[in-house]
């Protein structure tokens, strides 16, 4: 018997491979984005916590389905107002604006640019 196959798997290995599916990456990718928006509601206006909203995306494109990348930022987006909407004052609104709306043009961007690499992908796979 090798090494490679065992007929009982631990139950790490059955756990790493069910996240490792599609649903598995998905279930990820929205419990990141859940965490990440809580933690965006509570840290002051002007605290990056937002970054962490990539986290989710680049997650999103390890998955097989082909609108995960844009579901994920659409829903991103939304999140990224209300956090603003209900974080505590932190900066001036003006210049929390202006991080959020930075943010916001570098996020798009982001996930336009993962989305047309997706695109390419399943494009060359289905020849």
């Amino acid at each position: 018997m090798t090494y490679s196959r065992h007929p009982d798997p631990s139950p790490v290995t059955t756990i790493l491979g069910a996240l490792s599916s599609d649903l598995g990456i998905v279930f990820v990718a929205a419990v990141v984005l859940v965490v990440v928006y809580l933690a965006d509601t509570v840290t002051p206006l002007g605290q990056p916590v937002w970054l962490l909203y990539f986290i989710p995306l680049i997650i999103s494109y390890w998955s097989d389905r082909y609108f995960a990348i844009p579901t994920v930022a659409a829903v991103t987006l939304i999140f990224l107002i209300g956090g603003f909407m209900v974080s505590p004052q932190g900066v001036d609104v003006s210049r929390a604006i202006v991080y959020r709306f930075t943010f916001f043009v570098a996020f798009t961007a982001v996930a336009i640019a993962l989305w047309a690499v997706r695109r390419r992908q399943v494009a060359g796979s289905r020849l």
